[in-house]
Parts: C-alpha cells; structure tokens; sequence
C-alpha cells in the first residue's frame, strides 16, 4: 500500500516495542502534508495536541499556528504520550488538560561568546578555540608537550618519572631539562620527593587533599568542599613540601570530574592560575589554552564545565588522544587507551597524535598520565623512545610545564626568540634535603584503614597526619572556610563574601 508521500508502509507490520511507537509518530508527519487549520485553537504556542472531534487526527502547533495532521491507519493518537500508537485500553483519546511550566529566566551571569575585546596577556579566545595566539603562523610556533603524572608522589612511582625526565640527557633547544606538571595528591606522597621534583624545575600542581571516591562526589561538590580540598592541598605542600604557595598555581579535578561554577568560583577567588580538567572531543585540528573570560569553545565531553564568566583564569583543554585506524581507541588521558602488547603500535599512536599538532596549529600536545602506564614495560619502553625521537628530530619541539605554556601564551614569541625566553630557562631552585624525616603520625577517619600515616618530609614532624580541617597537623585544625570567615570578620569584610586577601593567597603571576 503506498501512500502519497512515496513511503511504502509494510502490510501486517505492527509496532510493539516503544522504539517503534515513536517511529511511527515520525512517520505520521510524512503521511498527509501539514496545512495550517483555522478551526483550531492552539492551547500553548508549541507542541502536539489531540483534535477534540476525532482521536485519528492531532495538531502541531508552531508559533501559535495549528497544522493538522493525521495517524496512519490503525493507530489513534495519545494526547499524553504524543505520538501516534495502536488502541489499547492505555490510550488516552481526545485531549487532556495542558499544563505548562514558566521558562526559566536568563542567568545575568552567564558567560559571553568570544569577542574582540578580549586580548592577551589577560583574556584569550576564539570562536572555535582552534586559532594560535598572537596571530603567528604554524612555522614560527614551537610545539609544546605538556606531560602531567596525576596521583600521589612516592617511593613507588619516583624512579619510572626521573628516569623519563632524565635531566642530565633530555633537554630543551635551549640546553635546559625537559619539564612537566604534577597534579598531586595529599594520601601516600611524600613532600620529600614532592620537594625534590619541584628543585628539579617541574611544576606541581593541587588534586585535592582526599581523592576520595565516589567519582560522581566531585561533580556535585560545593564550593566549600572544593576550597578544603584544593586549596587545603595547596597549603600542605606549602608546610611540608617547602614549594611556596605562589607556585602552586594549577589545579586538575580528579577523577577528571570538574564542580561547574562551585569548582571555578574557588579556582577564582583563591587565586589559581588555570585548571587543566575539561575533556575537548576528538578533532582533527586540536584546540589553544583558552581563558574563561568567555563560553568555553567547545562541548565539555565530561560535563561539569562553567557557565558563569571567570575573568583572567585559564582553561588547559584536555585534547583526546586517537588515531585515525582506531588503534589504541580515544582517551584524554594516555593510560585509559589500550594496545596491544606491542612497542610500536604505542610508539606510532604517540607520535601520530604529535605529527597531528605539528601539521596543523600546534596547540600544545598533552600527554597525561597515572602511574599504571609506568607498570607496563611496553608502554614505557615506547614513551622513552617518542620523548628521545621528537628531541632528536624536531628543534621547534619543547616539553614545558602547563604554568610555561600559558607565560608563552599571555607573550607569544616566534621559534627564533625562544633561546632567551626567560620564562623558559632554568634557574637554579634550593635543593631538597638529603635525608627526609618519616613521621609516623595518628590519624582517625572514618574511612580510613588504621591510625597511622606515615609521611616523609624535610620539614619537622606535626603532631597529626594533615587532613580536611587540619592542613598543618596540629592537636586541633580549622577550616579553610573557617580562617577566612574569622579573617574577614576581623578586617570589616562580609563574611561569606569569598575574598582571600586576608587568607595570604597571592594574586596568580600567570
């Protein structure tokens, strides 16, 4: 049987599962030609509404105007379901009373599209995020390669990256060592190598003081959670990592499980640089560093990106990893990928996502890491051989720190100018102690394992394990949130009012 439309509709065929149902409510579209009725009032600007005379035949209503259209034969149309189905003691013919919710209003906060007021060092973007700063081409642009380690900084985990970040035979055009990021956390580090990576040149980062699970837990966090977490990280490393506060500029969320506007409106008010946590999807021409000034240019694979305004800090997209023969799969971070157990499929995937940044815009390659990629020989074997193979091939190729990345951004420097380029030399840093102090220190939490912790550090022993509410160890902590109520208090601030400036959180130098 074949009607107007050209669609031929299947003799005997039925619909029994919902998929179907609603496929036949499509195809009812398609059956007559919808021309507006004069005889029918819409009840609501939009939508689909039963006709009051007959249950074979419904309306669309578009801005106002009803178009009447008609169900294929057999099928009757459901005024609560909306869609065309067969008759059954379920259906619900003829209309029913219409409720409608008011629209919510604009949020007065939400950030802007990219525009050109927007201008570097300060604000940075571009509609599709794709576009190199300062208006250099591809050829004068070095590649980055952002190399981040996320986790706990240990005895355990300590070895595999010095031996990648070999100072004495890895290094910059610039005779410098290479340089990378981590994001730590508080359980299981220890300051000593903390300490020890930071003398080295290598930038470390806040993942939170807990880590703590559930992964969702993260996506829901309160402001104030995000504070004790981050910024309590931040001032642990400080006391017992001996890395000032104004180093500790960058922040990754873990799990990668950003906290929208909560996570950033911390992110803002205690003074860190840029975050590193937003998934950007596959593409073949990978996305800038970007400030969140304005909307984020592209769609937040991992939710939880923000849609208020943050003037000034900036956003270090997570770029996916993928080859174009599907080998490895698609991962923001390089250990979620899986090969085969083969040195130069690994190698080739590593490279090719390289040659992807250098052939086209050269935004900053990211290579991301847990220590689980390290367990693996393979997979170390070839990494050690792509970071050899671009230092020996590629002289406009640098692996920096994310906190170097940006200082090139807010000042974009040609490839010729980078020999002198002071954010990317390598003065000398103090060194870490020889010989760290263990403090086996008490510590009771309700999801802990035992009483004690153990903590290596140059500094002196606190008298508990450091923790939410207890950041420097003593007998009886406090709050972040707590400190700055109290401090606010005393200098004639709102409380509430987030302002840090009595916290002693020094303005990002980013």
């Amino acid at each position: 049987m074949k009607y107007k439309t050209g669609f031929t509709w299947p003799v005997g065929h039925c619909f029994p599962d919902k998929e179907s149902r609603q496929l036949s409510a499509v195809f009812a579209g398609r059956v007559r030609r919808a021309s507006p009725s004069e005889d029918f009032d819409c009840p609501f600007p939009d939508g689909l509404f039963a006709d009051p005379e007959t249950c074979r035949r419904f309306y669309i209503c578009s801005g106002g105007t009803p178009f009447s259209q008609t169900c294929p034969p057999s099928l009757y149309f459901d005024d609560i379901k909306k869609f065309c189905t067969f008759k059954n003691k379920e259906l619900t013919c003829g209309p029913v009373e219409s409720t409608t919710t008011e629209r919510p209003k604009p949020d007065p906060d939400t950030a802007p599209k990219c525009d050109p007021t927007c201008v570097l060092p300060e604000c940075y973007c571009s509609p599709d995020g794709t576009l190199i700063p300062g208006g250099l081409e591809p050829k004068d642009v070095p590649q980055m390669v952002l190399m981040s380690f996320d986790g706990a900084l240990n005895n355990m985990n300590f070895p595999h990256y010095r031996a990648l970040l070999n100072k004495e035979h890895r290094k910059n055009p610039n005779g410098c060592p290479i340089r990378a990021t981590f994001f730590v956390s508080h359980e299981y580090t220890s300051y000593f190598y903390a300490q020890r990576m930071f003398a080295d040149g290598h930038e470390i980062g806040s993942l939170s003081v807990t880590h703590r699970g559930p992964e969702s837990w993260w996506s829901k966090a309160k402001y104030e959670n995000w504070t004790e977490e981050m910024v309590g990280m931040r001032e642990i490393l400080s006391r017992f990592g001996n890395i000032s506060k104004e180093n500790v500029l960058g922040m990754r969320a873990p799990y990668l499980k950003p906290g929208g506007n909560a996570m950033l409106n911390m992110i803002y008010d205690f003074a860190f640089a840029y975050d590193s946590s937003f998934a950007a999807p596959p593409s073949k021409t990978p996305l800038w560093p970007y400030t969140l000034d304005h909307r984020i240019p592209h769609h937040c694979v991992n939710k939880g990106c923000p849609t208020h305004s943050y003037p000034g800090v900036w956003e270090v997209p997570l770029n996916t990893l993928y080859s174009e023969d599907g080998t490895g799969g698609q991962c923001v971070l390089a250990d979620q990928c899986v090969f085969p157990d083969d040195e130069d499929t690994v190698f080739e995937f590593l490279l090719e996502n390289f040659l992807r940044h250098y052939r086209t815009n050269r935004a900053p390659l990211g290579l991301y890491f847990h220590v689980n990629w390290f367990t693996d020989k393979v997979k170390t074997k070839a990494l050690h051989r792509f970071v050899d193979h671009i230092l020996n091939n590629y002289d406009n190729a640098w692996f920096v720190t994310m906190q170097q990345a940006l200082l090139w951004m807010r000042s974009p420097r040609r490839v010729a100018e980078l020999r002198d380029f002071e954010a990317w030399a390598c003065p000398k840093r103090e060194p870490a102690c020889n010989l760290p102090t263990t403090c086996a220190l008490p510590f009771s939490d309700e999801h802990s394992y035992g009483d004690l912790r153990y903590m290596e550090t140059c500094t002196a022993c606190p008298a508990r394990y450091p923790w939410i509410g207890n950041y420097g160890g003593q007998q009886v902590g406090k709050m972040i949130m707590d400190q700055v109520a109290e401090q606010n208090q005393q200098s004639g601030a709102v409380e509430g009012s987030g302002s840090d400036e009595d916290y002693n959180v020094t303005s990002a130098a980013v």
